[in-house]
């Protein structure tokens, strides 16, 4: 069974629900299509602290830590992390991102 947990903006907060997120997941459906019959699990649904928190933010990186004791196979990256005007990911979803890569997590961007 393959662990999954999506990372999404603190932003986003305001117009979402995750409901999107969590269909495609339940459904397997847009970027989760890719696991096919494989079973999977959610281990996390993860907010960021917002942009502004401080680049140092002792919570965050407890945040970062229980997340690979999770162990998780993939990390998927809602689309609400990626800034509207260059469409580059948002740098401290960027920073988890490669925590998680660092540890053989396989990133992928979008969920929906």
């Amino acid at each position: 069974m393959k662990k999954i947990v999506m990372l999404n903006c603190l932003r986003a907060n305001s117009v979402c629900t995750g409901a999107a997120c969590l269909q495609a997941f339940n459904a397997k459906t847009k970027t989760f299509a890719r696991y096919g019959d494989e079973p999977l699990e959610l281990v996390a649904f993860f907010r960021c602290n917002g942009c502004d928190a401080p680049q140092d933010d002792a919570g965050m990186e407890e945040k970062i830590e229980r997340l690979l004791q999770l162990r998780p196979d993939a990390a998927h990256m809602g689309v609400c992390i990626r800034r509207k005007a260059d469409g580059t990911r948002c740098p401290t979803i960027q920073k988890v991102a490669d925590r998680l890569a660092a540890e053989g997590v396989v990133l992928v961007d979008g969920t929906h």
